[in-house]
């Protein structure tokens, strides 16, 4: 059982490296779309030093690049942004569709980030504690889960708003606004959840052998033997009352009798 846990807390020790180098690929990343968002916002889009750029917007025939190379023959007319192979674009619209696209990405790194800290702490406790299965565990499974969702959706709705402004900007037709639902992040956010409820089932059931294994052994008592029961008590006898005595009438008393006379003894004889 110690190897196996050993196991499962070096895997965690693994996956928490990991984690924190992504996590600090994204703050670089981050910091350079940062820097591009404010060099962006400075710059003014008629300074640019570019002959084809006329009051604020790039006007640019077709013909004149080399579409060999990039393996195009013929631009095809897209909306109002290229017509009879002219490239028309208002340069500050453009800029600020390029500024929502690096906005929405520098956002998608700080919901990235957000997600890898979760994901961290989750491993770095799996690593230091005696059990993977534990309340703050149980609660960074379900938050995970939950912060997919949340992202999920804000993902979505942000995407759509900025591809449907991009497309006006740009005066694109609407047709290439195209809404698609990622439902492999609400996959993930379940199985977040799944493992949430199977932490809290082992939580349970660890609480239940720690209390067993706690619990005193109580050796039985000694059955008393039974005492036994009590002899009842003689029933006292009735108390008889004393028959009276019969009366006995004395009996007359008899005459002395009268003594007989005795001889007179004869005299001894002389001895010779």
């Amino acid at each position: 059982m110690e190897k196996k846990l050993k196991k499962v807390q070096n895997g965690a020790a693994v996956g928490f490296v990991v984690l924190k180098i992504l996590r600090i690929l994204l703050i670089i990343a981050a910091v350079v779309l940062i820097a591009a968002l404010v060099v962006l916002a400075v710059v003014n889009e008629n300074d640019l030093p570019l002959e084809a750029v006329k009051d604020g917007k790039l006007v640019l025939e077709m013909k004149d690049l080399n579409l060999g190379q990039l393996g195009i023959d013929k631009v095809p007319d897209i909306g109002g942004l290229v017509q009879n192979g002219v490239l028309t674009l208002d340069l500050r619209d453009a800029k600020l569709a390029i500024l929502m696209l690096l906005g929405a990405a520098v956002l998608a790194l700080a919901a990235t980030y957000v997600l890898l800290l979760v994901a961290g702490k989750l491993f770095k406790h799996i690593k230091k504690e005696d059990t993977p299965f534990t309340t703050g565990n149980v609660r960074r499974l379900r938050l995970l889960g939950i912060l997919h969702i949340v992202f999920w959706a804000g993902g979505i709705v942000l995407g759509y708003f900025i591809a449907a402004e991009f497309v006006r900007r740009l005066a694109l037709p609407m047709e290439k606004v195209n809404l698609s639902l990622n439902l492999g992040a609400l996959l993930i956010s379940l199985i977040y959840f799944f493992l949430a409820r199977v932490f809290s089932y082992g939580k349970a059931q660890g609480d239940a052998l720690q209390e067993y294994q706690a619990m005193p052994v109580v050796e039985p008592e000694p059955v008393p033997a039974p005492e036994p029961a009590p002899m009842p008590e003689p029933e006292p006898e009735p108390m008889l009352e004393p028959e009276p005595e019969p009366i006995v009438k004395p009996l007359p008393e008899e005459a002395p009798a009268e003594k007989p006379i005795e001889a007179p003894e004869a005299p001894e004889e002389p001895q010779a």
